[in-house]
């Protein structure tokens, strides 16, 4: 459920500068993230791949399958053009358009029958002339070639595009020929054009493909509203897109209050974010979304994870969101979650990312920074306690 573009495809090309950093010999540079569930990894200048965090399911692609408090390299990849993560696996996009990934992957899981455990890259097959990649927890989908979309995995909902509900290998969406961006939550697909209009298809119960009606939809269709858009990025079950006018909306669930809208819609057409201006680049994971601003702050909304507030200790009014347990005699406790944006403690960024427990960002002058829970190595300092400011990768 993360995305990231490549240069000339996506967000990147129109928001801030690029780190110009780095000059020195054997000095690392980062240009771009991606966060999963409890890792997160690095493209470097040059094309190579760095990850930290948990590594149980191959996540990190060192061959080791365990858990790293620092940086380690992904084995065999240097020439990666873009990286995307969700959940416990990676892939890089290289750059001959083809995909490789590793960790634990549940769409090849259910093609096959069988694990799909790898601890370090492996090709994938079918996905060719691949220009931007998106993960999702049931399936994925690329923009390929001149601005087409293919998605590859399970399709209960019609979130492949093609009209149908599975496919073994890449599938071409169907009446979509001029995609920038594509994005993918479970079950539902949406895409950005080159025009500015976004499509959705797949699961709609809580009108993640922008609309009020609960039908799924089995090939694009236009989300109410929108024009102008020039970033796309989805969660578990909503969407959010920037707008050319600095303003954001998102669509979908807001169970979390990960539409950003203060809570108070739960079905319909894309609602504003609140209070969002000069918004550039958005980034969502699971039930919480980040807006990086043109002033390089940004924003952050949506579930917490316990009651410390480690993801955004400037929620004003934090809410809370009290599960409803009826087989246990025991109550959950309620979750944390913030409804409107909260100012997150960073400046002068380039590219934020959240994953469950943590967030990193990536700044102008090329450091990587992280917050948040340390329980599985999320920041990447070397050690094991929460940092509730951001604290600079241990490289």
């Amino acid at each position: 459920m993360v995305t990231a573009a490549l240069t000339g495809c996506g967000p990147a090309w129109w928001g801030r500068a690029p780190v110009e950093v780095g000059d020195e010999p054997g000095e690392l540079v980062v240009e771009e993230l991606a966060a999963g569930s409890f890792h997160t990894c690095a493209r470097v200048r040059g094309g190579q791949v760095r990850c930290w965090g948990m590594g149980a399911s191959g996540q990190l692609g060192d061959g080791a399958a365990t858990l790293r408090l620092r940086p380690v390299a992904v084995v065999g990849i240097d020439d990666a053009v873009q990286i995307a993560a969700e959940g416990d696996r990676t892939c890089a996009v290289r750059g001959d358009g083809s995909v490789w990934c590793w960790g634990r992957n549940p769409t090849v899981e259910a093609e096959t029958g069988a694990p799909a455990v790898r601890a370090q890259p492996q090709p994938v097959a079918g996905w060719r002339d691949v220009r931007q990649l998106a993960l999702g927890l049931d399936h994925d989908c690329a923009v390929v070639g001149s601005g087409g979309v293919m998605c590859r995995g399970q399709g209960l909902h019609g979130a492949l595009g093609d009209g149908g509900m599975f496919s073994t290998g890449p599938v071409a969406v169907v009446r979509l020929e001029s995609a920038a961006e594509v994005a993918v939550g479970y079950g539902f697909s949406c895409a950005r054009t080159t025009a500015g209009e976004v499509l959705c298809w797949g699961w709609n119960e809580y009108g993640q493909c922008g609309d009020g009606s609960g039908r799924d939809h089995l090939t694009p269709s236009p989300v109410e509203g929108i024009a102008g858009a020039r970033g796309l990025t989805a969660g578990f079950d909503h969407a959010c897109a920037s707008l050319s006018d600095g303003t954001a909306v998102c669509w979908g669930g807001d169970t979390f209050g990960q539409r950003g809208d203060g809570g108070e819609t739960t079905v319909g057409p894309p609602a504003p974010v609140l209070g969002l201006g000069a918004a550039q680049r958005l980034s969502a994971g699971q039930y919480r979304t980040t807006a990086l601003l043109a002033d390089g702050t940004a924003r952050g909304w949506g579930r917490e994870w316990g009651p410390e507030r480690l993801l955004w200790p400037g929620c004003d009014e934090p809410r809370e969101y009290v599960v409803e347990v009826t087989e246990s005699p025991r109550q959950a406790p309620p979750e944390p979650y913030c409804a409107a944006p909260a100012t997150l403690p960073v400046a002068g960024a380039n590219q934020v990312v959240v994953g469950q427990l943590h967030a990193c960002a990536l700044t102008d002058d090329g450091q990587v920074l992280c917050w948040g829970s340390n329980a599985y190595g999320g920041v990447g300092d070397g050690g094991d306690d929460d940092r509730l400011q951001p604290t600079p990768v241990a490289w």
